[in-house]
């Protein structure tokens, strides 16, 4: 299938140069969507060979994503690949997911990290957990990285869901709603980067976990 990578990036000029050229490697194009930098991220991506979208102002991964996914479906694309710009994914497990996409036959494949709790730094490994069991829950299905944002998605499978998300819980709400469409859902192994002194992550694990707990409830009981 004919895939591009979406890459949600707010001021991450260290790192997206490197990103892009990686990931360019296993897909048919790179997509970064700008959401509102102001150190050159979009200039850097460009020049690094990547598709650039750019947002006039920070309006929040959702729809920074959002606006991926319209472009993706406007130029063909069957399927695409969400990662991270700040340098926590690795481009060279794209293939992985690729090849679980291909052997299984699911809609959805979430890059499932290992929580290893001595090297993950404490809130997000409970965050991650907590979150985990709750979409689990939520969709009857074992979850086992709900927030993971390394996944690859059929678009076909998204088009009669409305994302309404701003923020972290999209990856919740695209969870949930393909899987109350009854789309399939697999793993593929990744490897993520923490405390190198490059990757920062700018999910906020407390406020955010809660936030998406409860627009996770909305999704699935209220039909948010």
């Amino acid at each position: 299938m004919r895939t591009c990578a979406l890459i949600p990036a707010f001021n991450e000029a260290p790192y997206i140069a490197n990103v892009v050229k990686r990931a360019r490697q296993h897909v048919a194009e790179v997509v970064v969507i700008d959401d509102g930098s102001v150190d050159g991220t979009a200039d850097i991506a460009h020049a690094a060979g990547a598709t650039c979208l750019r947002l006039p102002k920070n309006c929040g991964k959702a729809s920074a994503l959002r606006t991926g996914i319209a472009f993706a479906r406007e130029h063909s694309f069957a399927q695409v690949i969400t990662l991270d710009g700040d340098g926590q994914h690795q481009p060279e497990d794209i293939p992985v997911m690729l090849r679980v996409a291909e052997e299984t036959g699911a809609d959805l494949i979430i890059g499932a990290r290992s929580f290893d709790r001595a090297r993950m730094p404490r809130p997000r490994y409970f965050s991650n957990v907590i979150g985990s069991r709750l979409a689990s829950a939520l969709v009857g299905h074992e979850i086992r990285d709900s927030q993971s944002g390394f996944r690859l998605f059929r678009l076909d499978k998204l088009d009669a869901a409305r994302l309404r998300s701003r923020c972290y819980e999209l990856e919740m709400e695209i969870l949930i709603k393909m899987a109350r469409s009854g789309c399939t859902i697999a793993h593929a192994p990744i490897r993520t980067v923490y405390d190198d002194g490059q990757a920062r992550s700018k999910m906020k694990p407390v406020r955010d976990t809660v936030r998406v707990c409860l627009w996770s409830l909305a999704f699935r009981f209220l039909g948010a």
